[in-house]
């Protein structure tokens, strides 16, 4: 994101990655608060709920990630089997993400921070 301008006023850029989920991701994550200051909004970060993942992911990368997942009958989260960037019928599939920090595994059972779309999307 960024702005500029003529001398005579500004005009705000916002660029987004190109593969389509991690779009989608910057576009709830960041653009979304973003837009809502624009407008004045006192509340722009997006609410996340505490969630028992029913999957274990081993493998924390060393970038944050936005796992897709939804919740079952049981009341926990499961994962989209295919977490590729550029998979977007995972964010159809799914209810939500967990916002997992850089390096962090998850195991079953774990509370994560779980971001669901209803939310995002209101």
């Amino acid at each position: 994101m960024g702005r500029g301008g003529d001398g005579e006023g500004f005009a705000h850029f916002i660029g987004l990655p190109g593969n389509p989920v991690s779009s989608f991701v910057t576009l709830l994550v960041l653009v979304r608060p973003f837009l809502l200051r624009l407008q004045g909004a006192a509340e722009v970060l997006p609410r996340a709920i505490a969630a028992k993942p029913g999957f274990d992911w081993p493998k924390g990368d060393k970038r944050r990630e936005f796992l897709r997942v939804r919740l079952n009958a049981d009341g926990h989260l499961e994962r989209f089997a295919n977490q590729s960037s550029g998979v977007l019928t995972s964010t159809v599939w799914g209810d939500g993400v967990v916002d997992n920090p850089p390096g962090q595994a998850i195991a079953r059972g774990d509370n994560v921070r779980f971001i669901p779309f209803g939310g995002l999307l209101a």
